[in-house]
């Protein structure tokens, strides 16, 4: 970072690497890719072709061997892979000195999210978060905002629906058990559980029923109710007994709304909204309330995570290793409630 760049790597060319690649490119030169690593030529070099001087390889261990011999820079890393893939890649990336982001769910178990985390405990002198991106559209921090000022009273229940159609799922990774941990609820549920503890604080699950369309593969529906422990630190108008309705989904009606209910009013935002935050009182009057479209979010959250690495500040907004464990144990309980 002497030249006052951010150099990032990005492991995994999936689907996913390309909101981080268009990050990125939104930083306006704070953050620039300096390596992209894959299995997949073709992925690996398309993610690579937008980034100038932007390095391929084939492996992890090709990458920090090359950053040994100071044929490329990197500051940090976005982790992109399959969950089951991660523990090494992040140990190896941690060891060479590098901060990671990884995609979420952290892992595809709780025993190896916590594996992870103990890993990430280790090297106290690096940085590790999970890319919980929710957590950085300008209508949560906005309804996190409201609910503090007192705006919908005492918050009563969150309601999160997280659903679409991806028939393409069936034959991927990502519906694959062994290779992903677990179907709609560990993918979208795992957003959506961080988004509760985010705003609401701990939970415990309270109930879950799955729903599996594609046999032999995991689940493509979760119903499940969450309840919370602990009010985050620092928040008005919150109390334990917050009730969360959490729906995920991968072969439905697309919905992304998140609503924060209270004791004199409502906050609601429809993602396919994204300009707009409404809330309602009890007689049902509605108030808009302009915000930033949720599309920054992805910039926002790798500018945070390149701020954290460069200047070491503590409150970052990001999801920690810790957070990524919670997530991964609450999907755990909802597995066991649901059979």
């Amino acid at each position: 970072m002497a030249d006052g760049t951010f150099k990032l790597a990005i492991i995994g060319a999936g689907g996913i690497s390309g909101a981080h690649s268009g990050a990125v490119t939104a930083s306006g030169g704070k953050i620039v890719l300096t390596a992209a690593v894959d299995t997949n030529g073709d992925a690996v070099h398309k993610l690579a072709s937008s980034h100038p001087g932007c390095r391929t390889f084939t492996g992890t261990e090709e990458f920090l061997d090359a950053m040994d011999l100071g044929k490329v820079e990197a500051d940090g890393v976005v982790v992109c892979t399959p969950p089951s893939m991660r523990i090494p890649i992040v140990q190896a990336c941690l060891k060479a000195g590098l901060d990671v982001l990884s995609e979420k769910p952290l892992a595809h178990t709780a025993s190896d999210a916590k594996k992870l985390a103990a890993i990430a405990a280790k090297h106290p002198k690096r940085r590790a978060f999970v890319a919980s991106c929710h957590r950085f559209a300008p209508a949560v921090l906005k309804m996190k905002q409201l609910v503090n000022e007192g705006k919908v009273g005492q918050l009563v229940r969150f309601e999160n629906f997280f659903a679409c159609d991806l028939p393409g799922h069936k034959g991927k990774w990502f519906s694959d058990a062994k290779k992903s941990g677990g179907g709609a609820y560990l993918d979208m549920g795992s957003h959506s559980i961080d988004l509760f503890h985010f705003v609401a604080g701990a939970s415990r699950t309270a109930g879950a029923v799955f729903s599996h369309k594609w046999k032999g593969r995991t689940e493509t529906a979760a119903t499940v109710l969450v309840e919370s422990t602990k009010a985050p630190a620092g928040t008005k108008n919150i109390r334990p007994g917050v009730a969360g309705s959490i729906i995920s989904g991968w072969a439905e009606t697309c919905r992304f709304t998140v609503a924060l209910a209270g004791d004199a009013g409502m906050l609601f935002y429809d993602y396919e909204k994204p300009t707009e935050l409404v809330f309602k009182d009890l007689g049902g009057k509605a108030e808009l309330i302009p915000v930033e479209t949720h599309d920054v979010r992805f910039a926002r959250q790798l500018q945070a995570f390149a701020d954290a690495s460069s200047r070491g500040s503590k409150k970052t907004g990001l999801a920690s290793f810790a957070d990524g464990v919670d997530a991964a144990m609450a999907f755990d309980a909802a597995v066991k409630l649901a059979k």
